[in-house]
């Protein structure tokens, strides 16, 4: 092999290379200065949205006195049922209820200053669709959420709660 070529195969070699480290380094780049996330994922609001839950409410679905819980209650307005007992769909009272628990959580927790509760139906090709939405407050600070899913017919119902600290 002659001079001429190796030398011309050496620098291809080389010009690959180079090619390869700027992609490389284009690619680190673009994934670098994406944006963060607003929200950051809590184990605190996760076990908040447990809480809430789990509360008891005073809505009898099937019969009084057995009363159902929120996530009982969320599985229901998607549903379409109403409480028996207090001749009021399960929706309106479900939103009531979050309003008020979540008013308390504020009083009580004096870093959250505004929440965002969202109740969705994602179905099996991951398409969502809004079921319920309470918000109060105003935010003014960083966004902290956690989100359970609940199984539904045909895909999952996702409870997600998010919060705003002040601080």
């Amino acid at each position: 092999m002659s001079e001429k070529n190796k030398g011309q195969q050496e620098m291809v070699g080389f010009v690959l290379i180079v090619v390869l480290v700027v992609i490389a380094l284009l690619v680190f780049i673009v994934i670098s200065v994406r944006k963060a996330p607003d929200e950051k994922q809590s184990v605190e609001v996760e076990n908040m949205l447990n809480a809430v839950l789990d509360y008891t409410t005073d809505c009898a679905i099937v019969f009084e006195p057995q009363f159902d819980s929120v996530e009982d209650l969320v599985k229901s307005c998607y549903g379409g049922d109403g409480c028996d007992n207090l001749n009021e769909m399960a929706c309106d009272y479900l939103n009531e209820t979050l309003i008020d628990i979540m008013g308390d959580l504020m009083r009580s927790e004096s870093v959250i200053n505004a929440y965002q509760f969202d109740i969705l139906f994602r179905d099996d090709a991951d398409v969502e669709e809004d079921v319920l939405k309470v918000v109060g407050g105003n935010c003014t600070g960083g966004v902290t959420g956690a989100s359970v899913p609940l199984a539904a017919g045909g895909g999952d119902l996702v409870v997600r709660l998010r919060v705003c600290n002040d601080v």
